[in-house]
């Protein structure tokens, strides 16, 4: 394609999971529960969901449906159950006409191209295959 661009200065609005889940296993003790009762209440097997959502290093949170349901539980709106904030956008570039995203571009396709080539089985040795892919592109 042989073009460049960046973006000058561009903000993203995104969840900040780790004030996220800080927030939900606040607001849960808050409201009296324990993760044993969430884990009935949402029908999981295990309480692994719940601690996932609490733990800001698991950066985990619930979908859309269980936001919803912990907004009932805990009598607020669902935007009260997470927090957001601005990403500085400003220094991302994208130059396609450079050597690293053509080597990257072209490993992505390689990488596809192997696995179909594995799905359909016309490759057997998975590690031979990929040694043989970083060498063809160096990396």
């Amino acid at each position: 394609m042989g073009y460049s661009y960046s973006l000058q200065t561009a903000k993203r609005t995104v969840v900040d999971i780790p004030a996220t889940s800080r927030l939900l296993k606040d607001l849960r003790n808050k409201n009296g529960f324990s993760v044993k009762q969430l884990q009935e209440i949402f029908g999981f097997e295990t309480p692994v969901a719940i601690y996932a959502w609490e733990n800001e290093k698991c950066k985990n949170i619930p979908c859309i449906e269980n936001f919803d349901i912990l907004s009932k539980l805990y009598n607020c709106h669902v935007e009260d159950l997470y927090v957001l904030k601005q990403v500085d956008l400003s220094d991302l570039q994208v130059r396609e006409n450079t050597p690293e995203y053509g080597t990257y571009r072209t490993l992505v396709n390689r990488l596809l191209e192997g696995l179909a080539d594995i799905e359909e089985g016309r490759v057997q040795d998975f590690e031979k295959a990929m040694k043989e892919i970083r060498e063809e592109l160096g990396v």
